[in-house]
């Protein structure tokens, strides 16, 4: 990894940036890896699709930097939405260097009409669980909210 990079992975809210564009551009690609159907980027927060549709997010994922990506309430209405994968994509890199994160997608598959939300948060170091949490690791916390349409 070149060092302007490796600096932009450094930082939380960057690293959620870099990695969705690599992602987003890798999937663009074509591979014989899973059906992820639209991946969606850093700042696309809604999907429409047909009913038997697939869709992923893709996100930053390095816990040994402190990052820890999860779904949370609310859930999404599973009969309009489910999920049908978490895979986590890690580099050539990761095989010989320690602490390198990596790409997690979650998919989801369209399953009946109507509209509903899935939301993940990046609870980065446990700062969102601590009982007072000071407004520069605030900063570090990200809750991301998707519109998904069936139609």
């Amino acid at each position: 990894m070149t060092e302007p990079v490796k600096a932009l992975a450094r930082t939380p809210l960057r690293a959620v940036t870099l990695s969705t564009l690599l992602a987003a551009a890798l999937v663009g690609c074509g591979s014989d890896g899973p059906d992820r159907g639209r991946v969606l980027g850093l700042q696309e927060r809604s999907v429409s699709l047909a009913v038997g549709g697939r869709f992923s997010i893709a996100v930053r994922d390095n816990a040994s930097a402190g990052d820890y990506w999860s779904i949370v309430d609310p859930k999404s209405d599973t009969a309009v939405v489910a999920k049908v994968d978490e895979a986590l994509d890690l580099p050539e890199e990761s095989k010989t260097s320690d602490g390198v994160g990596g790409t997690r997608f979650y998919t989801f598959e369209a399953k009946g009409r109507g509209t509903t939300a899935v939301t993940l948060l990046n609870c980065y170091r446990g700062y969102c669980n601590l009982p007072t949490i000071s407004d520069e690791n605030r900063k570090l916390v990200v809750r991301n909210t998707y519109t998904v349409t069936v139609r």
